[in-house]
């Protein structure tokens, strides 16, 4: 471990409140991804990670608020992310690069956990794997559903409707024949 890590306890920012499907991680394993992660202090307007890219960190956001983007959807704000989410977790759970950049909206701090530092603790605590993947994967899926729930503009107003739109094709050929058209 290089000193640059932060050991555990106390960590430099509090942890949050843990959201519901992160109850799988005990104090083990948020001891574990304390001792192995970095705090990083990040400024409004910084990426933390780059759509396209591939990143080498899962984060925890300790503090702050975070928007992230995607130019692919043309969606700039498909989502903000506060303190006692993840980052990230989508490309680790698919092996891919990231569909979306992430910005800092406000100061903020997150736990940097090295994504080849998850692969080898999985590797050798298939138990801590076990916990981890679901905890990711429930987050995954909760944030999906937020998205797909997300407040979106209201639909356009129907056009103006069609003073025969209602009527029966025996109706309409009986006002064309009194010649009401």
């Amino acid at each position: 471990m290089t000193a640059s890590r932060h050991r555990f306890p106390p960590p430099e920012v509090p942890l949050p409140t843990v959201p519901p499907y992160l109850g799988e991680i005990g104090d083990e394993d948020a001891r574990w991804l304390h001792e192995h992660g970095v705090q990083r202090r990040v400024h409004a307007g910084d990426r933390v990670i780059a759509e396209g890219a591939t990143p080498e960190h899962i984060f925890v956001v300790l503090e702050g608020e975070f928007q992230v983007s995607s130019e692919a959807l043309n969606d700039p704000d498909m989502l903000r992310v506060k303190a006692g989410e993840l980052l990230g977790e989508v490309s680790y759970i698919n092996h891919t690069s990231a569909g979306a950049s992430v910005w800092a909206v406000t100061p903020s701090v997150v736990l940097a956990i090295r994504r080849n530092d998850v692969d080898a603790k999985i590797a050798d605590d298939p138990a801590f794997g076990s916990r981890f993947r679901k905890v990711l994967m429930e987050f995954a899926v909760n944030r999906m559903w937020q998205y797909n729930r997300r407040d979106i503009s209201p639909p356009p107003p129907p056009p103006a409707s069609d003073p025969y739109e209602d009527l029966r094709v025996h109706e309409l050929i009986e006002k064309l024949l009194r010649g009401e058209f």
